[in-house]
């Protein structure tokens, strides 16, 4: 079973496709059969978030080491980055985080967090966890 993220805003963004020989963070409209966490979001557009590992898998810090906490670290950053580019551009963001089939369950927390808070070396999602970015 993989994480999933899921990303919301009041505006359309931007993809980032995923590449199969390059793998990294990257950004893709919603599959088909997961319309439905689009009920965790007030705001219109949802997208899926996915790291180097092809899933949310590559967002999980716990147990890694050297270069594999590195790759988990590079795709907090590039999660970083594409928020403050939108924010640059006015949108308003929220974040899903859950493990795959559990997309339409109830959050079990809602936190405020500042984006920058993607890059501490603590923050790592939680799963069914809502997130306003401040």
């Amino acid at each position: 079973m993989c994480l999933a993220i899921y990303i919301a805003s009041n505006i359309q963004l931007s993809p980032i496709p995923w590449i199969e020989d390059k793998p990294s963070f990257y950004v893709t409209e919603l599959p088909k059969n997961e319309y439905e966490v689009k009920k965790q979001f007030a705001l219109k557009y949802v997208y899926y978030v996915g790291s180097h590992e092809g899933c949310g898998c590559g967002f999980f810090k716990e147990g890694e080491t050297g270069k594999e906490l590195s790759k988990v670290e590079e795709n907090y950053d590039n999660l970083h980055q594409y928020i403050l580019n939108a924010r640059e551009n006015g949108a308003i963001i929220e974040l899903f985080s859950c493990w795959e089939g559990d997309q339409s369950s109830k959050p079990e927390n809602n936190e405020k967090i500042h984006q920058s808070t993607l890059r501490e070396e603590q923050f790592e999602f939680k799963e069914k966890w809502h997130y306003e970015i401040i």
